[in-house]
């Protein structure tokens, strides 16, 4: 990757739904709520066609998919004041606080070419002051004519930056819609795929790392953005090849049988949370490797962790799972299958575990989350821990870095 054959790069321009904020999961429950309300169901075709687009294009696209004879002007009216009340709710999504202050202590321009109307950007960032305070330029969809996949906002966002010109802006979008437009702005794009699409490329062209403009890189996350690589300083906050997260995880569930790459199969203490106890709290997670505390059950003793979080294609998961592995000794079964994947699970565990050491991670082992519950909750929580199954709860996770 590099950004040395054409322009270097004076601006960042970022998406914001998905991108950003996590406003996404918002926007699938009350779309699935207010089809609910039509007698239909929000299927991946129709998510796929909303995503990236300004509501009105994006409902209509949702109509067509699930065969709804209803107006986009309609579904929008009865969506937007469910979301109206929720928008505070959208969370910073893994890496994207990290990368525009990186971005601004290094000298680079910022703005936000999104398709939300100016009323609702105002909404979605009520409560996050530091965010407006590094932007330059905001430029949302109801200010030019033409939206997505169609280059107007990313034009104009280009322009008011000032003496930046399209082919010095470097643009992260989530979504193909925002990758064709930023292409046919002149402008070079990395893409981080929506959580919507699980990890899925479909939809987006072949990345040319060497293109004066156009896709030229895929990224899982923000937190995998490669700074030097595009002549900007390094980070300086990695601990140990760990990456400290702006907002750390706190998840709590049961552990079912595992299926994910530790447990028998490999000689590995590793578990799976059930998916439904962990649905709402993996939605803004991207997937990789994270480092961080746990305890189990009741106990009062607190483990380091290395959790995977992600859709296994070895086990053909469909659902994004959590998978922890707590750093400690445990009776286990040894088997010598799969030997790369062991010894890449081992060097997750070895780094997470001196990583989490270290300030500002080692803390987070006496996050008030990981005590145990109280004498009320124990009969519950005995009852959920019956059998082979025992309660996690996992905090203070921070990204493994690739």
């Amino acid at each position: 990757m590099t950004g040395d054959a054409v322009a270097p790069i004076r601006a960042f321009v970022m998406d914001l739904d998905g991108l950003i904020l996590d406003t996404e999961s918002l926007c699938l429950e009350v779309a699935r709520t207010v089809l609910a309300q039509h007698g239909k169901t929000l299927t991946p075709e129709a998510q796929h066609a909303a995503l990236g687009r300004r509501p009105l294009c994006a409902w209509r696209g949702v109509a067509e998919a699930v065969g709804l004879d209803v107006t986009p002007e309609q579904l929008f009216e009865e969506s937007e004041p469910l979301l109206s009340a929720r928008w505070s709710e959208a969370k910073v999504l893994p890496g994207a606080r990290r990368l525009l202050q990186h971005a601004r202590a290094a000298g680079l321009k910022i703005a936000v070419a999104t398709s939300t109307s100016r009323a609702t950007f105002g909404k979605k960032t009520a409560d996050k002051p530091w965010l407006l305070e590094l932007l330059d330029a905001v430029t949302c969809g109801d200010e030019v004519e033409n939206g997505k996949p169609q280059p107007d906002v990313f034009l104009e966002a280009a322009r008011r930056l000032g003496d930046v010109p399209p082919s010095a802006c470097l643009v992260f979008e989530d979504a193909p819609s925002g990758v064709e437009a930023a292409a046919a702005a002149g402008m070079r794009v990395v893409a981080v795929p929506s959580m919507l699409l699980h990890g899925s490329t479909t939809g987006f062209p072949q990345a040319q790392p060497n293109a004066a403009s156009g896709l030229i890189q895929i990224l899982p996350s923000l937190l995998a953005f490669n700074a030097p690589s595009w002549g900007l300083p390094p980070f300086a906050d990695v601990v140990e090849g760990v990456i400290p997260l702006d907002y750390p995880f706190r998840i709590r569930g049961t552990v079912v049988k595992g299926f994910g790459r530790g447990s028998k199969e490999l000689g590995i203490p590793t578990a799976n949370i059930d998916a439904d106890s962990l649905r709402a709290a993996l939605a803004e997670a991207v997937t990789g490797i994270y480092a961080g505390f746990a305890a189990v059950g009741h106990s009062d003793q607190v483990h380091k962790m290395v959790m995977s979080i992600g859709w296994n294609p070895f086990f053909g998961n469909t659902e994004k799972t959590a998978e922890p592995w707590l750093l400690a000794e445990f009776d286990e079964a040894n088997f010598t299958s799969l030997e790369a994947l062991i010894e890449r699970i081992h060097k997750d565990g070895s780094e997470a575990s001196a990583a989490l050491a270290l300030p500002p991670l080692s803390a987070l082992k006496d996050d008030p989350f990981l005590q145990p519950p109280p004498p009320a909750d124990a009969q519950a929580g005995a009852a959920a821990a019956a059998g082979a199954a025992a309660a996690v709860t996992a905090s203070g996770a921070a990204a493994v870095e690739e």
